[in-house]
């Protein structure tokens, strides 16, 4: 079959008021407090993803003669979905997490006045005490089923074993500075 240019623009159409309209209702329930309750944003991201595609699907099929033709409707969704969670991991996920995002909002906050070692000591100071980050990770890593802790000892499971595994050989895959997933055997320092 082939396609008019004005078939492709319609198309075009169709995918990206799909997209953004995916977007804005995504953020607006991740804005609202649906699935509050659950503490782990990635986890609460993806099922609000889930439920903005279905929303969507529904409406879709609902729009009558205004509605695209069903699979390209269901593609145009699809795409919205995988693009709500690639945002969701860029972005939000990425920004709650990340070591690099906190030591640049304290170098903000303190321009000029920081030197390597300050820095190191306000990272020690307040990401890893004031902060409990630590403590976070662990509760995060045992609800997602990855840890479990045992009389205060911390054990990993086939679960995180598994994790380990698939990071090990994606990472490899890309290049990844291979000692967040593989480090050295512990010192005798301890």
């Amino acid at each position: 079959m082939k396609m008019s240019v004005k078939m492709c623009f319609g198309l075009a159409f169709v995918y990206g008021a799909t997209l953004a309209f995916g977007l804005a209702l995504y953020v607006g329930l991740i804005r609202s407090p649906l699935l509050g309750s659950l503490s782990i944003l990635f986890y609460r991201g993806v099922m609000i993803a889930g439920l903005t595609a279905a929303i969507m699907l529904v409406s879709g099929l609902m729009l009558g003669r205004w509605r695209p033709a069903v699979p390209t409707l269901i593609g145009a969704i699809a795409l919205s979905l995988a693009f709500n969670i690639c945002f969701l991991i860029t972005f939000p996920v990425t920004f709650d997490r990340s070591i690099t995002m906190f030591l640049l909002a304290r170098i903000e906050r303190q321009d000029g006045q920081l030197d390597a070692r300050a820095l190191e000591d306000v990272y020690t100071r307040e990401y890893l005490g004031e902060m409990r980050q630590i403590d976070r990770r662990v509760e995060e890593q045992t609800m997602s089923g990855n840890i479990r802790v045992e009389q205060g000892r911390i054990h990993i499971t086939p679960q995180g074993r598994r994790l380990l595994s698939g990071g090990r050989l994606i990472g490899g895959w890309f290049g990844a500075d291979p000692r967040f997933v593989t480090p050295p055997p512990p010192s005798n320092a301890h």
